[in-house]
């Protein structure tokens, strides 16, 4: 099965990590590929030709002011009142809600939340993706961009939760998933 993991940029100018995680059981080797991508149109259609099972998005699938940028903030998320943070949400409250006509899973998530739980988090890129590529096959030898390495986060949250080991932060208002601790 196929859980795909985006780390959404702001605009189609910036760079949007994306990676599919294919898994057999939860015990099995797990599998990942990256690329990066553009468009709404791009990331669409690679994640409906990738048919997962969830969805994670590290990005704003809601607007106004949230308690789980709050909960979050020991983790480093920022609030959704920056205008940077706005533009995020808005792309991905329209990502979201047409995967979601699609009858796709999807669910919001925190890829420097997740990395840093795991233990997997450096601010050296080169020292993460080592880390990952101990668990994960399939990772390339070049050096991922850090929006690559954050979908990985992405996708293994995906993967969490499907397989009931990840938790919800926030409320009614918009909540975020990271791996039980």
């Amino acid at each position: 099965m196929n859980f795909t993991g985006i780390d959404l940029a702001g605009t189609a100018k910036h760079a949007t990590g994306f990676c599919i995680l294919t898994v057999l059981d939860f015990e099995g080797d797990k599998f990942a590929e990256t690329k990066i991508l553009s468009t709404d149109k791009e990331i669409i259609e690679e994640t409906k030709k990738a048919n997962p099972v969830v969805i994670a998005i590290d990005a704003p699938l809601s607007s106004g002011n949230r308690k789980c940028d709050y909960d979050l903030k020991i983790y480093g998320a920022l609030p959704l009142s920056l205008k940077s943070m706005e533009i995020l949400a808005e792309r991905g409250i329209k990502i979201s809600n047409e995967l979601k006509t699609e009858k796709f899973n999807v669910i919001e998530v925190f890829a420097t939340a997740t990395a840093k739980i795991l233990g997997f988090h450096n601010k050296s890129r080169t020292a993460e993706q080592k880390e990952l590529i101990k668990v994960i096959k399939g990772i390339d030898k070049r050096l991922l961009k850090k929006d690559e390495i954050d979908a990985v986060f992405c996708a293994i949250t995906a993967y969490l939760y499907y397989f009931g080991k990840a938790t919800e932060v926030g409320d009614e208002r918009g909540k975020v998933l990271i791996p039980k601790i």
